[in-house]
């Protein structure tokens, strides 16, 4: 009996996976996702439209796929009577349906090979980095969707494939800074959370911690009055902060226990005190048993005037039920957690627009952020559109839609492996 038992209990044992495992398992799902994304097509012909814009060896398809997105310049962001929205999805039918049409360009021409967008709109202004290439520019749009969908409200379209292609084409170069090559597993880090692959999260962001602690204080830039060692202290509670919702959607509060604590302590060391550091301190409080400094923590954050109306009531209820009862926090023990806060502290920096300020500077943000704003409207609009609709417009169907979809990512992908095997050493 005794056998038996050692025996099922090893067979028990072999069938557990690693963590290891079940990343890879994760990370195969996100790339089965970008080969049958629908939105990903016109998110594509979008790009390489506006960057092969007047450029001679752009094919003939761009030229037709550019007229129809220049008439979205002119569409109000929120029409204004029922004329002009049915004129609006009118337009933006036409153009799903062009960048539909132009599949085929997609199969053969990549956006890589045209100019970036930051040549297309901050004509004359120097790069943000002396190594902008176009992996920093995949790896910053990707950035920007993810800050996009945390400051948006939840009509929003999520951009999560989106998110996941610029992350798939941003490959740092040797001549990168290396705390922008930490940055790129941050953002697939917390893309991948955001979007419940938390095994394959936990692996990039555990490697985003290890190399930012690993980076000298000086390899850091110094952002506005701070120096460079009080930037290295806001990455690292900033990874922190991520690992512990990546953490908490694994089931391991004790771990994101952990995270929160040595995050809080990175804040204290800045002085700073916001929504993230109550946010933290309710949960270790409330891990601790202290229930009534738990409940304080959430005053303080429910009576931030960044939230909506709606967050403050259910932060405030929180408060109430720690109070009462001593529960858990099951509003932060979400991903959603992630969001909410994001977007009170995006609000609370004075929005995308002065984060860009700050980062790049007046001249050059002002350039960039009308053009991101209007192609997220564009993506927006489109996305919005539904597949049958678009595929019934140009003639086809559905699933023919999907096929050529996935057809159109293997060419890219096979391009990339091809240059990737070109450019190694031997």
């Amino acid at each position: 009996m005794a056998a038996l038992l050692l025996v099922g209990l090893t067979a028990c044992g072999g069938c557990q996976k690693t963590d290891a495992e079940r990343a890879a398992k994760e990370r195969a799902e996100i790339d089965q996702r970008l080969r049958d994304s629908v939105a990903l097509l016109p998110y594509r012909a979008l790009k390489l439209s506006v960057r092969a814009e007047d450029d001679p060896r752009a094919p003939e398809e761009v030229a037709l796929l550019w007229k129809a997105l220049a008439e979205t310049r002119a569409l109000p962001d929120k029409p204004v009577n029922d004329e002009v929205t049915r004129a609006a999805a009118r337009t933006y039918l036409d153009l799903g349906i062009a960048f539909y049409k132009a599949r085929k360009t997609l199969q053969t021409r990549d956006e890589d090979e045209f100019p970036l967008l930051w040549t297309r709109w901050a004509r004359g202004a120097s790069a943000p980095l002396r190594s902008y290439d176009a992996g920093q520019e995949h790896a910053f749009l990707a950035a920007i969707l993810l800050v996009l969908d945390a400051a948006e409200k939840s009509d929003r379209i999520p951009a999560t494939e989106l998110v996941f292609y610029e992350l798939s084409r941003a490959t740092p170069a040797p001549n990168w800074p290396a705390p922008l090559r930490a940055a790129v597993q941050a953002s697939r880090g917390a893309a991948f959370c955001q979007a419940g692959y938390h095994y394959a999260a936990e692996e990039e962001l555990t490697g985003f911690l290890t190399e930012a602690k690993r980076l000298p204080p000086e390899d850091f830039p110094a952002i506005q009055e701070g120096t460079p060692a009080q930037s290295r202290e806001a990455v690292l509670a900033a990874g922190h902060f991520l690992r512990a919702w990546n953490r908490m959607g694994l089931k391991r509060e004790r771990a994101a226990e952990d995270d929160i604590e040595q995050g809080l302590r990175s804040l204290q060391t800045l002085g700073v005190e916001n929504e993230l550091t109550w946010w933290g301190w309710a949960f270790i409080h409330t891990r601790r048993g202290r229930y009534e400094e738990a409940a304080a923590s959430l005053d303080k954050l429910a009576a931030s005037p960044y939230l909506e109306e709606t967050e403050r009531r259910e932060v405030h209820d929180s408060a109430e039920a720690l109070r009462k009862h001593g529960d858990s926090l099951p509003l932060f023990q979400q991903t959603r957690a992630t969001v909410l806060l994001g977007r009170t502290l995006l609000a609370r920096a004075g929005g995308l627009e002065h984060v860009l300020t700050v980062l790049l500077g007046p001249d050059r943000a002002q350039r960039l952020y009308a053009p991101l704003v209007w192609m997220d409207r564009v993506r927006q609009r489109t996305a919005g559109l539904s597949p049958e609709q678009v595929a019934q417009g140009a003639g086809e169907t559905l699933d023919r839609a999907r096929e050529v979809g996935n057809r159109g990512w293997k060419a890219l992908q096979d391009r990339l492996d091809k240059s990737t095997a070109q450019d190694s050493p031997p």
